[in-house]
């Protein structure tokens, strides 16, 4: 159960820190579907969405193995994976000030644009520059 944990709260983190270069700095994406929602999409919130599905359905099939010896390993390879990731990150953070922007990087913007106003008050919608 630590193990489930564990994952959900590291997937959890990976997610903050995409959203957070993907909002700042913008990054390459590296996981191709979640590259392709983006770009369809234009929209987080699609992401976030994917991010929780995968990883519920993951958490949730390892919780149904766990007494099982495959199971269990299972549950250990995926937070070695996801310590992997962290790893990466942190990696990422450290040096992605040294980095040249990329063809493929992606930055969520807000466009002056794509404004849409409202009575209320006046609201971005994002864009996805890449």
């Amino acid at each position: 159960m630590w193990l489930l944990i564990g994952i959900v709260a590291l997937s959890l983190v990976d997610l903050t820190l995409t959203t957070m270069y993907l909002t700042s700095v913008g990054m390459t994406e590296g996981n191709p579907i979640a590259a392709w929602l983006l770009s369809k999409t234009n929209s987080l919130w699609v992401l976030a969405l994917y991010k929780g599905v995968t990883v519920a359905t993951c958490v949730s099939l390892l919780f149904y193995m766990r007494n099982n010896r495959q199971g269990e390993l299972a549950a250990w390879c995926s937070m070695l994976i996801m310590t992997a990731l962290s790893i990466w990150w942190n990696q990422y953070a450290l040096y992605q000030p040294s980095f040249p922007p990329s063809d493929d990087q992606i930055v969520m913007v807000q466009d002056e644009a794509h404004s849409i106003i409202s009575p209320q008050r006046r609201r971005h919608a994002p864009t996805l520059i890449q």
